[in-house]
């Protein structure tokens, strides 16, 4: 890994700005591209673990499952990842962390919550 330790812009981010969301409906009106959330968060658990395998796994896949098997201090550098990156405090708002079950209900939380100008 380079000095600057895992991120997100691992690739670059396809988010949408276009206020309608993106074409087939995988983003919330005036929202973030669900897509694009999911693949950053691929690039930076595939980052993060060392792990480019990551980089494939459905979003129905469990984070703290088989299929990625994040540990506490992973889910902590996700979770301000995305904080930082994102401006979307998961921990803040959802106090149960119900949207950590899957790479696809973080993303979609994520998404919901995502404030303008805080996509890369």
């Amino acid at each position: 890994m380079s000095g600057t330790g895992p991120g997100m812009g691992a690739r670059p981010a396809r988010h949408d700005t276009g206020g309608t969301g993106p074409p087939g409906g995988t983003g919330p009106p005036g929202g973030a591209d669900v897509a694009a959330i999911t693949d950053d968060l691929r690039a930076f658990l595939a980052a993060a673990t060392g792990r480019d395998e990551l980089l494939r796994i459905p979003p129905g896949a469990a984070l703290f499952g088989t299929a990625v098997g994040l540990d506490s201090l992973t889910g902590t550098l996700l979770l301000r990842e995305i904080q930082r990156r994102l401006g979307v405090d998961v921990a803040g708002e959802d106090l149960n962390l119900d949207s950590l079950a899957t790479l696809g209900t973080l993303a979609e939380f994520v998404a919901q919550r995502i404030k303008p100008g805080g996509s890369p």
